[in-house]
C-alpha cells in the first residue's frame, strides 16, 4: 500500500522535484577529506585502519573542513574510546547511486584490510526512483565485496535519513520522500541482518536548522558529530 502511494504521486510531484534540483545549490568536498590519521599518545597496539565508502555524507559535502566530515568524526570517536590511534581513508562520490558505489569506486579499495568500514549510499537511488528489490541486492553485493576485501572489519551501513525534515524539499515532495527513504530502510536493515560482518545504523536527524548544511540537503558539521556518536555507540561492542 506505502509503495502505490508513492507511485501514485509520482506525475504529480516530478514538476516540483525538477524545480528543487535546479535552485539547489551543489557544495563540493572540503579539502582534506580524502584521508587523515587521528594519534593517540600512548596508543595500546596498532593503529585501527578506517575507510569510509559511498555517496556525498562520504564525500564530506556539509563539512567545513576535512577532519569535520563523518568518516574524520567517527575516527575521533573511535580513537577517543578505545585509546587507539586511527587513520581513516574516504572512497566518496558526489551523487553517486549504490550502483556506482559497487562498480566505479568499491574497486578503488585499498591493498590494506581496514578494521571497520563506514558505508552511505541509499539517498540518491531514493531520488532517481530504483527499485527498491534490485537495490537490495547491490547492497548485498556491497557487503559482500567488503568482508571478502576485509575479513575482519565490521562494516556499518549508515541508515537511510529522515527526508521528510529536509529543509530543501518543499512539502507534499518532502513528505514523499521521507515516506520512500522509510521503505528503502526497511529492506536495508532485513538485509543486513542476514550478514556476518554488516549491520545497519538507523540514523535520527531533527527538523532543527542547524542539522543541515545551506543547501538544506547535506548534514552539517554539527551532525556529522552526532552521526558519529551514534556509529562510534554501535561500534562500540566490536572493537578490540
Amino acid at each position: 500500500m506505502r509503495r502505490w502511494l508513492f507511485w501514485s504521486t509520482v506525475p504529480w510531484l516530478l514538476p516540483q522535484a525538477l524545480w528543487v534540483r535546479r535552485r539547489t545549490p551543489r557544495f563540493a568536498a572540503p579539502a582534506g577529506a580524502e584521508h587523515g590519521r587521528v594519534d593517540v599518545a600512548g596508543s595500546i597496539g596498532a593503529n585501527l585502519r578506517l575507510l569510509g565508502l559511498g555517496d556525498s555524507i562520504i564525500a564530506g559535502v556539509g563539512a567545513q573542513a576535512g577532519e569535520e566530515c563523518l568518516t574524520a568524526r567517527l575516527a575521533q570517536q573511535i580513537a577517543h574510546h578505545h585509546q587507539r590511534s586511527v587513520e581513516w581513508t574516504n572512497i566518496g562520490r558526489i551523487g553517486a547511486p549504490t550502483t556506482r558505489v559497487l562498480g566505479a569506486l568499491a574497486p578503488r579499495l585499498p591493498p590494506q584490510p581496514a578494521d571497520v568500514i563506514l558505508v552511505s549510499v541509499g539517498v540518491n537511488d531514493v531520488t532517481s526512483l530504483r527499485r527498491r528489490e534490485a537495490w537490495s541486492r547491490e547492497v548485498r553485493a556491497l557487503a559482500d565485496t567488503l568482508a571478502v576485501h576485509s575479513p575482519a572489519a565490521t562494516i556499518l551501513f549508515l541508515g537511510l535519513p529522515p527526508m521528510q525534515v529536509f529543509p530543501a524539499l518543499p512539502s507534499p515532495l518532502r513528505q514523499s520522500l521521507g515516506l520512500r527513504a522509510r521503505l528503502f530502510d526497511e529492506p536495508l536493515a532485513s538485509t543486513l541482518a542476514q550478514h556476518s560482518r554488516a549491520r545497519h545504523v538507523p540514523i535520527t536527524l531533527s527538523a532543527a536548522p542547524n542539522m543541515f548544511c545551506a543547501d538544506g540537503f547535506h548534514p552539517s558539521p554539527a551532525a556529522y558529530v552526532l552521526i558519529a556518536a551514534a556509529l562510534a555507540c554501535a561500534l562500540r561492542p566490536t572493537v578490540r
